[in-house]
């Protein structure tokens, strides 16, 4: 039996030479593909062949790979006036209700309590505009706030001779709300989540 040598075996490495070893020394056929095994190894970062990425949908709802649409300050500043002023009005109405209730005065107490009703839809109206959702409580609760503002305005004037101020302040707000929510930048941030009003 002979040793083999650098010429008999081509897969054999040669001897390395004293004092050195074959370790570190690339051999024939390692790094290289082999054969039936499909395509080279790729490196990190790189997309394997036949990946595509996720596809991005332009209308998909916030938070599932469409930016959010950032709220525009009217919507912004129509919430907080509509949760400021149904805050104090459902507190004013509560405290007037009872007492007129208390007083004698019926007719006063009942527009009072409609009041106080469309004072909490206010507030909760203001709420749900902050947390993106639709204005239409918001703008129901407005059209009905300026409606009970102007029968208290009347009653007032005609049963007590009231505070008008009051009574006028009443509808000028909620038509402020209103006009905040019907500028082009509100009904379009709502437009973009999908809502029309």
């Amino acid at each position: 039996m002979s040793s083999p040598t650098s010429g008999s075996d081509p897969n054999f490495p040669p001897p390395a030479p004293e004092g050195q070893s074959n370790w570190g020394t690339p051999q024939q056929g390692y790094g290289q593909p082999q054969q039936g095994y499909g395509q080279p190894e790729q490196g990190y970062g790189q997309p394997q062949q036949g990946y595509s990425p996720a596809p991005s949908y332009g209308n998909a709802p916030a938070g599932y790979g469409a930016p959010a649409a950032q709220r525009p300050g009217m919507v912004t500043a129509a919430a907080i006036i509509g949760i400021v002023w149904g805050a104090l009005g459902a507190l004013f109405s509560l405290i007037v209700m009872l007492a007129a209730f208390g007083l004698g005065a019926p007719v006063v107490g009942l527009v009072l309590l409609l009041s106080l009703a469309f004072s909490i839809a206010l507030l909760v109206g203001g709420i749900f505009v902050l947390q993106g959702k639709e204005p239409k409580i918001l703008l129901y609760a407005c059209y009905a706030a300026i409606v009970i503002g102007v029968i208290e305005l009347i009653v007032s004037i005609a049963m007590t001779g009231g505070n008008a101020f009051s009574g006028v302040l009443g509808f000028v707000i909620p038509g402020v709300i209103i006009a905040l929510l019907f500028q082009a930048q509100s009904r379009q941030y709502f437009a973009a989540r999908g809502m029309k009003y």
